[in-house]
């Protein structure tokens, strides 16, 4: 990467050239597997960080790259995009038809969560049959839960009912909103000391969610080994 030239001055076709460049079909089959679509170049997440600090903010770029309809290029402009250019409507339009979760994470992280729109988006989307508009919702939640602005994390969070909700609906969601729900029940009782015991007790109640084994060096999604690996690594953060 240090041969290529990045700048912010980078137009449209010489940042999708890059793209197209960095794409490994590795990363291509990877994707796949998680319903990307055939429209990616199959870049890692990191080369796409790196690119973007390069860029910058750049909204007219970014809603180019979105328009390609690239997998990568989509993820690449949630990274320069100016969230205050973007109204409610316009974010439901582009949330429509997508498939591919890594996608919507961003999407949701460097966008939604931080517009004005958020509270608005999660009540409109929370319920949605459809799983990536679902898992979209509880990405917003997991995003006020885990901000380390304190205002963020205590306006519109009722955790007793979020939590309620999990508790009544995650088992019986579809895999890629399940997944969301539960790391949202992770993130709470990481980050909320008072409601720990309660989401350990929530995801006793509903077990391993994901039944395949944890491959050596991986870690587990099962919500009380979440929770407790997470409270010790936030502890060991704090205390530097």
């Amino acid at each position: 990467m240090e041969n290529l030239k990045m700048s912010s001055e980078m137009t449209f076709d010489e940042v999708f050239s890059l793209l197209e460049a960095w794409g490994t079909e590795a990363r291509r089959k990877t994707n796949a597997k998680k319903n990307a679509g055939d429209n990616q170049f199959g870049v890692a997440i990191g080369n796409l960080r790196v690119l973007a600090i390069k860029l910058k903010i750049n909204h007219i770029l970014a809603m180019e790259l979105w328009e390609s309809g690239n997998v990568d290029a989509r993820i690449l402009s949630t990274m320069i995009m100016d969230k205050d250019e973007l109204s409610a409507n316009e974010i439901m339009e582009m949330i429509d038809g997508l498939t591919y979760s890594v996608l919507v994470d961003e999407f949701v992280y460097n966008v939604i969560a931080k517009t004005i729109y958020a509270d608005e988006l999660y009540n409109e989307l929370v319920d949605s049959d459809d799983e990536c508009r679902g898992r979209a919702a509880w990405d917003i939640i997991i995003a006020k839960v885990i901000s380390e602005n304190t205002i963020d994390r205590t306006i519109d969070l009722d955790l007793d009912n979020i939590i309620s909700k999990i508790e009544n609906e995650m088992k019986d969601a579809p895999r890629c909103k399940q997944e969301s729900m539960n790391r949202c029940l992770c993130e709470i009782g990481i980050h909320f000391s008072e409601y720990t015991q309660k989401c350990i007790e929530v995801g006793e109640s509903l077990g391993k969610l994901d039944k395949r084994q944890v491959p050596k060096g991986g870690t587990s999604t099962y919500a009380p080994e979440w929770i407790t690996r997470g409270i010790k690594a936030l502890y060991k953060k704090n205390s530097k």
